[in-house]
């Protein structure tokens, strides 16, 4: 449950906050900290009207060819912004 609750601590409420911006990159990734915003209020159970795998995210997955659920997977883990963003960098396909 460690990791759970590192989750928890780094999510925000999106039954009262929006998730950041799609324009704020993570990671050199447009939609990257919107779709982590969602994914660990998704994991904390605090999404609200947010749903972690909409077409906005499957925009970024698609992008980046990044399977969603390993995402997923390593955002419950508890990483940080810095270690997503480090992780995104990592895995993403994309062509700068």
């Amino acid at each position: 449950m460690e990791a759970l609750d590192r989750v928890k601590k780094l999510a925000r409420d999106l039954r009262t906050t929006e998730p950041r911006s799609a324009n704020e990159e993570l990671g050199g990734e447009s939609c990257a900290a919107r779709t982590l915003d969602k994914c660990r209020a998704t994991l904390a159970g605090i999404n609200g009207d947010y749903q972690f795998g909409c077409p906005l995210d499957q925009h970024f997955f698609h992008e980046t060819g990044i399977d969603q659920e390993e995402f997923r997977n390593f955002v419950a883990t508890g990483a940080t912004d810095e270690v997503v963003g480090e992780w995104i960098a990592q895995h993403s396909h994309t062509r700068k």
